[in-house]
C-alpha cells in the first residue's frame, strides 16, 4: 500500500512538474511587455544592480538599506541570476529582518526566509537519499562481486574432489 500511494504522488507531481509555471511562482519575473501586479516588484527589478553596488535609485535621495539588503535577497534567490545561491539570499533575508525589524520588507523577507530554508532542507534531504542510494549500489555491486567469487571457489573445490 505505501508503495503504491509513493508511486501515485511521483506520477501527480511530475505530471504537475511538466504543466508549467503557475501565475505566483516566486521566482518569475513579469514579461517586459507586461505591467507588473505591483509598483515595488517593478523597483526590485530595476534596482536589482543597484542593490548590489548600494546605489541610490535616484539621484539625491540615499538607498534605503533594508530596500538594499532586500533587492540583493530577491538577487540572490532568482534562479535565473548570475549569482544565485539560497544559502546567501537565506541569510541576506535573516539580516534584514535582524537589522530592520520593522521596515515595509518584514513579512515578505520572513516569507522568503521561511520558503528559502524549506528548500534547503529539501535539497539537503535529497542530497542524503541520493548518497544513501550510492552507497547502497555500491554494496550491492561488492555483494554480487564476493558472491561470484564464492560460487567460482565453489566450482574449483568440486572439480578438485
Amino acid at each position: 500500500m505505501p508503495r503504491a500511494l509513493l508511486g501515485l504522488v511521483l506520477v501527480l507531481s511530475a505530471g504537475c512538474s511538466t504543466a508549467g509555471r503557475p501565475a505566483w511562482y516566486p521566482f518569475t519575473w513579469p514579461a517586459a511587455d507586461e505591467r507588473p501586479a505591483h509598483p515595488q516588484d517593478r523597483e526590485a527589478r530595476e534596482g536589482e544592480a543597484k542593490a548590489v553596488r548600494g546605489t541610490p535609485d535616484r539621484p539625491g535621495r540615499p538607498v534605503d538599506p533594508a530596500d538594499a539588503l532586500y533587492r540583493l535577497g530577491l538577487l540572490q534567490a532568482d534562479p535565473t541570476s548570475g549569482i544565485r545561491d539560497y544559502r546567501a539570499a537565506r541569510a541576506t533575508f535573516t539580516r534584514l529582518l535582524s537589522e530592520y525589524p520593522r521596515s515595509r520588507w518584514e513579512a515578505e523577507a520572513r516569507a522568503w526566509q521561511a520558503t528559502i530554508t524549506d528548500l534547503l532542507v529539501r535539497e539537503d534531504e535529497a542530497r542524503r537519499a541520493n548518497q544513501r542510494l550510492q552507497r547502497s549500489d555500491e554494496d550491492s555491486k561488492r555483494a554480487k562481486t564476493n558472491l561470484e567469487r564464492l560460487k567460482q571457489t565453489d566450482i574449483d573445490l568440486e572439480r578438485r574432489r
